[in-house]
């Protein structure tokens, strides 16, 4: 009987698949291609080192352009903030003004020289000033770095930084400034009061249009020194009195014809008016040039004016101001500079009159009989409502600021309600 072979043991190793070994040849060969191509570019780019320098700038163009519109709401809301911290401030006007007056003294030997505009942040103010030579600032003044050879600055870190207040001589208007924006983290101001007194807002409609609002808002508030007319168109919901009669009324208003007159005239009429005709800007022009009326249009005027061109964004410019800023921010500001006015007009009784029953308690009075009555005469009964109505009692006083912001000894003769909204 035969042994049975031994069964032998083999290993059998997979062959690839076709269609595995297909897709590995075809992912070969395209990536070639795709180097062969990418080497092609690259050598007309200039080689390798330049067309990374390339690819990296446009990364970064393309961040920027995703970027862009959070950075343009977080600067959008530092404006507001800053903005509104400014114009809620009381002493921030009374201490634009004073640096505006202080400027204009210091300018006294200069020849045509004016100070029309201004840019604070806390601690820190530049002043800009029209003139043909701009002699070196005296003290404390400075020379303002990277703003241009027109200005001056100033640093307000103590009280003793600060100069005198006496307007210049011969000046017939106070200052009259306006926040228009932000600039470089700094609140623009532009004095109405300083040039022509024809200011126009032309360029987009919607947007010059809340520009104007915003800068008739400003003037219409307590203290400002203005006393402010919006004609009819202006406004939307505001049907104002016709331009031409504010013209004629103002035409018919006698000019102040001494010195004293002037000191005593109680504020500046500001006229807010929209597209005026060529014959109501010369009219408008005439009136100003007695330096008591303000023009603000709405729209390009004819004559000598400032035009403060806006566009969609709230760029305002005016080169040939130097003024460059972003009035986008204002409006918001505006609106609470004007909600903190009203809950300081409405806390301002409770502050200066004693706490006491404006209206003592009545009693019963005895019956008595129609011929024994007293009647009071007929003539004094308006009289005695009038008193009631109005108790002769004087008001405390208020202080509007510390003293190192006081106004100047010239502007205490003005009427403290200088708005025309100053009684609300």
């Amino acid at each position: 009987m035969t042994p049975a072979p031994a069964q032998s043991h083999q290993i059998s190793l997979a062959r690839p698949d076709s269609s595995l070994v297909t897709a590995l040849l075809v992912t070969v060969a395209v990536l070639l291609l795709l180097f062969l191509l990418l080497r092609h570019v690259v050598r007309k780019r200039g080689g390798w080192r330049r067309f990374r320098r390339g690819v990296a700038r446009e990364l970064t163009l393309t961040r920027r352009a995703f970027g862009e519109p959070l950075r343009a709401f977080r600067r959008h809301r530092r404006g507001v903030r800053a903005l509104s911290r400014h114009l809620c401030d009381p002493r921030s006007g009374l201490l634009v003004r004073r640096l505006l007056d202080a400027a204009g003294a210091a300018l006294g030997d200069v020849p045509g020289a004016f100070a029309y505009g201004l840019r604070t942040e806390p601690g820190w103010a530049a002043v800009q000033i029209a003139a043909r030579g701009l002699p070196d600032p005296p003290a404390p003044w400075g020379v303002a770095d990277g703003l241009g050879a027109q200005s001056w600055c100033l640093s307000l870190d103590d009280e003793e930084s600060l100069p005198d207040a006496a307007p210049r001589a011969g000046s017939r208007v106070r200052p009259l400034p306006v926040a228009v924006g932000m600039a470089d983290d700094l609140c623009v101001h532009l004095d109405l009061a300083a040039g022509p007194r024809m200011i126009t807002v032309e360029g987009d409609a919607a947007t010059r249009s809340r520009l104007l609002q915003a800068l008739a808002a400003q003037l219409d508030r307590p203290g400002s020194g203005a006393s402010v007319t919006v004609t009819d168109g202006v406004h939307p919901h505001y049907r104002g009195e016709p331009l031409d009669s504010v013209l004629r009324r103002l035409e018919n208003t006698p000019a102040p014809t001494t010195e004293r007159e002037g000191a005593v005239a109680s504020t500046i009429t500001v006229v807010v008016c929209s597209s005026p005709t060529r014959e109501q800007a010369r009219r408008l022009s005439a009136l100003a040039a007695t330096g008591t009326v303000v023009c603000l249009a709405d729209g390009p005027a004819a004559g000598h004016s400032w035009a403060l061109r806006v566009n969609g964004r709230g760029r305002v410019t005016a080169p040939e101001l130097d003024l460059y800023a972003d009035s986008a921010p204002l409006g918001r500001a505006v609106a609470a500079a004007v909600r903190a006015d009203r809950r300081r007009a409405r806390r301002a009784p409770a502050r200066q009159w004693p706490i006491e029953p404006a209206v003592e308690p009545r009693t019963e009075p005895e019956r008595q009989a129609p011929e024994t009555a007293e009647l009071p005469d007929r003539s004094a009964l308006p009289e005695l409502v009038e008193e009631s109505r109005h108790p002769a009692t004087s008001p405390a006083r208020t202080i509007a600021g510390s003293d190192l912001l006081s106004e100047p000894a010239t502007a205490r003769a003005r009427s403290a309600e200088a708005s025309s909204t100053g009684g609300e």
